[in-house]
């Protein structure tokens, strides 16, 4: 995953050097301490928040923050000082800081080492940058009390994305929402923003009608989606249901549901009856679980996380697993995750793959379901509502992606190469992928991905097959910060919503026109339009499709079509 490397160099080298100094070497140093005098040995003195520079906002910035923090030396290295400081600095300034200057100071601060989400947010609130106070709306978790709208039920009355400027330009980002609002005119957009995409992204978001969630560039991941749940109380009210677990890389997003709510404008959280958020008593992990309106549909490493935390064990345990007994314990324990899980959304907690009964088959079983570690369940299957009686599943298939591949033209091709980035080029370019789609790796995936098909067949669905590339990283041309083997281009990471006129499935459009064009045609024979948007590449190429990139509110049935407080939780 990109470092923070680049948003620093955006927001100024005058503050990249303070990050530096404040987070690498636990002061300000030199240059910067040298224009503070001294604090005294007793109480610090208020920081003159209310004292604007005349400068240049960038060349004045780390001497600004050395004013607010009083001595960043002592500020980092001393717990009491740093408390005095924070409970100074969460104090509305006077005079007020132009908002430019806010902003800018407000981000720098969150980089601070010493000032986590909640001191942090006491400033923000407290400097008048957000509504209100996410931390004083966490209410504990109620056993029953949330609903889960179905991943194909209602239409979207409500999109969150996450656009940070270290993943995603902000032309990508522009011609993405407004890619968005051509599919939905009414359909309220929600973006989370860091400070560089904040002011590129103003006039559209006028324009557009996108609310910008500012963050102060706290290293938010680009997928909303897999740390929390947009839900709905029993009364009808909305609110966020945060996972438990944190995912390694990823644990600033343990926040997101504490952002939003900190985030939302006036008009929507009155309308969505002062949204609350909670955290769930068991791990989950939104893009391994598929909700249909009978059951929740997941795989054996949908329980990972909670399987081993009941037997554990910190990773797992492989060894045991090629023996019947090993494979019948941990199976045992997923079964009961498994429950949980059930209880958690609800509805009852179905495999996509067989489990199996017999222990003498286990360690065979649970090899070709090893094919699909790593993969998001999201990633692979989409289920659609029943059609002429019979619901419909879209599993992906790396032969249908091979065959894809073998029959593109040189536009196709190019086409996929440009979109990502990928070299070479031509010809050469297509037999390093075709290679790519025979290697064990790609063999255990197809493998597990028949078996998943095979198994949803026998359960009763009508069962189609999509294209899927697996894409090495090596064949980018820019791989620099990547350290993960490959990403998939595929067309099942979708988000599925019931329109007056029909089932429509929204997702990143591939940058292969060939392959767009065929997945359409196999969602329309399973009754459903295509819908494909401007591709958040970087999100793609780091593992996430769009239904990872984004969290939705529905139109429950029985609502009225529409409107920001009549939305249902997904």
């Amino acid at each position: 995953m990109a470092g923070r490397g680049a948003a620093a160099a955006a927001r100024g080298a005058a503050a990249g050097a303070l990050l530096f100094a404040l987070g690498a070497m636990g002061g300000l140093g030199a240059c910067a301490a040298a224009r503070q005098p001294p604090a005294p040995a007793g109480e610090p003195p208020a920081p003159t928040a209310g004292v604007v520079p005349d400068a240049d906002l960038d060349a004045d910035l780390d001497a600004w923050l050395a004013r607010l923090l009083v001595d960043p030396e002592r500020f980092v290295a001393e717990p009491a000082f740093r408390a005095t400081v924070l409970d100074r600095l969460a104090r509305p300034p006077e005079p007020p800081p132009p908002p430019e200057l806010r902003d800018r100071l407000l981000a720098e601060l969150t980089q601070v080492r010493g000032i986590g989400f909640a001191e942090s947010e006491a400033i923000e609130h407290g400097w008048g940058a957000v509504p209100r106070r996410g931390l004083a709306r966490q209410a504990p978790y109620e056993a029953g009390r949330l609903r889960f709208a179905a991943d194909d039920g209602g239409r979207l009355a409500a999109s969150v994305y996450s656009l940070g400027s270290i993943y995603f330009s902000a032309a990508e980002a522009s011609d993405f929402l407004a890619g968005v609002r051509r599919g939905d005119p009414e359909r309220t957009l929600l973006a989370f923003v860091d400070a560089v995409m904040a002011r590129e992204l103003g006039a559209l978001a006028a324009e557009q009608r996108v609310h910008l969630l500012p963050t102060f560039d706290r290293d938010y991941s680009p997928w909303p989606r897999d740390p929390m749940s947009l839900v709905r109380a029993a009364g009808g009210a909305v609110e966020l249901l945060a996972r438990p677990n944190l995912q390694r890389g990823r644990e600033e997003d343990a926040w997101l549901a504490a952002e939003l709510v900190q985030n939302l404008p006036e008009e929507i959280d009155r309308a969505w009856g002062g949204v609350r958020w909670r955290v769930a008593p068991v791990p989950f992990h939104n893009g391994q679980v598929l909700l249909t309106g009978d059951a929740a549909w997941i795989t054996l490493h949908t329980l990972e996380a909670r399987v081993l935390e009941l037997l554990g064990l910190e990773r797992v345990p492989v060894d045991a697993l090629s023996t019947p007994a090993g494979v019948e314990r941990y199976v045992a324990t997923a079964r009961e995750a498994a429950e949980e899980l059930a209880a958690l959304y609800g509805r009852p907690a179905r495999f996509v793959h067989p489990l199996g009964s017999q222990p003498a088959a286990g360690p065979r079983l649970l090899a070709r379901l090893g094919g699909g570690a790593g993969f998001d369940l999201d990633s692979y299957l989409t289920l659609l509502p029943a059609r002429g009686g019979r619901p419909q599943a879209l599993v992906a298939g790396l032969d249908a992606g091979a065959a894809l591949l073998a029959g593109l033209g040189e536009g196709d091709r190019e086409s996929l190469r440009r979109t990502y980035g990928l070299e070479p080029a031509g010809a050469a370019l297509a037999t390093a992928l075709l290679r790519a789609q025979e290697t064990p790796r790609a063999r255990g995936l197809g493998a597990y991905l028949d078996l998943v098909a095979e198994h949803l067949a026998g359960e009763g669905w009508e069962v189609r097959r999509l294209p899927l590339l697996l894409v090495p990283v090596a064949l980018l041309a820019d791989r620099r910060d990547l350290s993960h083997a490959d990403f998939l281009v595929g067309w099942n990471n979708v988000v599925v919503e019931r329109r007056g006129d029909g089932v429509r499935a929204e997702g990143f459009a591939s940058g292969v026109p060939a392959g767009d064009a065929e997945a359409a045609r196999v969602f329309a024979r399973a009754g459903a339009e295509l819908a494909l948007l401007p591709p958040l590449v970087r999100s793609v190429v780091l593992g996430g499709g769009y239904r990872c990139a984004s969290n939705h509110l529905r139109v429950e049935a029985g609502d009225a079509a529409g409107g920001q407080g009549e939305s249902g939780g997904e």
